[in-house]
């Protein structure tokens, strides 16, 4: 009797640290935003023009949470070799099916390019000439707003938006045509949600919007960013704390 006792108490105790082990590597895929998808990736740099070919390219697992319609997988290997880049890539950078020449031809309807469930908006400020034109379609911005604090009459800027991809550069949706650098596009359309769409449009009422352009391959959102004021610039200890930066390995 106590030996079918033990076995089943060893049992129960193999089934529940079998749970425990599930549960948190779950959890541990929830944080780093899941299952790893195998992704291409340029294993150097491609002018524009020049057609993929295998040893161009690599594989690179990226989390389930940041993969988008745009990137292109390991599987789709076939689909992409002998096409034309449409813009040079560089090495490192994670293959889009916007860099190739198909895929823009095939997209140079803005409204094709919006997948289900999401929006496209227009901000037709000075802030689309942020970049001198140098702004293209994929690129990816963050958003801050500048505006006065109703209570106090003080300038303060926030970090409105995160990570959004820019659609179209006045009526450069990323078809396949001839780019002028610094040609002052006068607006930029940018994919949204529909509540990322309404903060925005809300913010643009009376406040300054800029864009601030990110890395292809940075796609996290970090809410630990805070608001800056008057006193934020004008405090020494606050603009040496703020001027402290994150080593870079490399900058091509």
């Amino acid at each position: 009797m106590n030996r079918v006792a033990l076995s089943s108490a060893f049992g129960v105790a193999v089934l529940g640290l079998v749970l425990l082990l599930v549960y948190v590597r779950k959890l541990q895929q929830e944080a780093t935003g899941g299952t790893p998808v195998d992704l291409l990736a340029m294993r150097r740099d491609v002018q524009r023009g020049e057609p993929l070919t295998e040893d161009m390219l690599v594989v690179r697992p990226l989390p389930e949470a940041y993969v988008e319609d745009r990137h292109v997988t390991a599987n789709s290997l076939p689909r992409v070799l002998g096409v034309d880049v449409s813009v040079a890539v560089h090495a490192n950078q994670t293959l889009l099916w916007t860099d190739l020449s198909t895929a823009r031809r095939e997209g140079a309807k803005l409204s094709n390019r919006i997948p289900k469930g999401m929006r496209a908006m227009t901000i037709r400020e000075n802030e689309a000439h942020s970049f001198s034109g140098l702004l293209r379609p994929g690129d990816r911005v963050d958003v801050l707003l500048t505006r006065r604090k109703p209570e106090t009459e003080q300038f303060v800027t926030v970090p409105l938006l995160q990570n959004l991809l820019v659609l179209a550069v006045g009526d450069d949706v990323g078809a396949a045509h001839d780019w002028e650098a610094g040609s002052g596009k006068s607006s930029v359309s940018l994919l949204l949600t529909m509540q990322q769409a309404a903060l925005l449009a809300h913010a643009q009422r009376d406040g300054t919007l800029r864009l601030v352009l990110r890395s292809d391959d940075d796609l996290e959102i970090d809410e630990s960013f805070a608001e800056t004021d008057d006193d934020d610039v004008l405090e020494r200890e606050e603009r040496v704390r703020r001027q402290r930066r994150v080593r870079l390995e490399r900058v091509d």
